[in-house]
């Protein structure tokens, strides 16, 4: 809205209405409206609103981009710039890791998968698809369990 300017020596007894400018900022506006009466009172109003977002499609339902993702066709949260999807499900990769299609926990930078479930493999190690224990720098897998060579066979 383009500025009014109210001339202030104005001799008139009713109240004059204007309003000042309506900032374009990063998804909100401030429109400042002032209400100035013949007694010199003067009276501010704040009123915040928010920019019409532009609607997104994700299957069959619409959303707001500026805070929703859309994942396999499912409107899931927007946790901040790096948010990925897993699936159906949205995470932020920088606490959560996607292990085939499932939101598992992240534990260091060292973090994998083994199938759908993260660990750590500074204590852990996978086998065939199961975590299990990890013994030492020699520790083997024999099918889904993990074992020391140096202890058994």
């Amino acid at each position: 809205m383009p500025r009014r300017v109210i001339n202030s020596s104005s001799s008139s007894s009713s109240p004059t209405m204007w309003s000042s400018f309506n900032p374009a900022a990063a998804g909100r506006h401030r429109r400042l409206s002032c209400l100035l009466l013949p007694a010199a009172v003067l009276v501010l109003t704040f009123t915040f609103c928010t920019r019409p977002a532009t609607a997104a499609i994700c299957g069959t339902s619409s959303y707001d981009p500026s805070s929703k993702i859309c994942c396999s066709g499912s409107v899931q949260p927007w946790y901040n710039i790096n948010t990925k999807c897993c699936g159906a499900t949205s995470y932020d990769p920088a606490t959560k890791i996607c292990c085939s299609g499932s939101v598992q926990p992240w534990y260091n930078i060292n973090t994998k998968c083994c199938g759908a479930t993260s660990y750590d493999p500074a204590t852990k190690i996978c086998c065939s698809g199961s975590v299990q224990p990890w013994y030492n720098i020699n520790t083997k897998c024999c099918g889904t369990t993990s074992y020391d060579p140096a202890t058994k066979e």
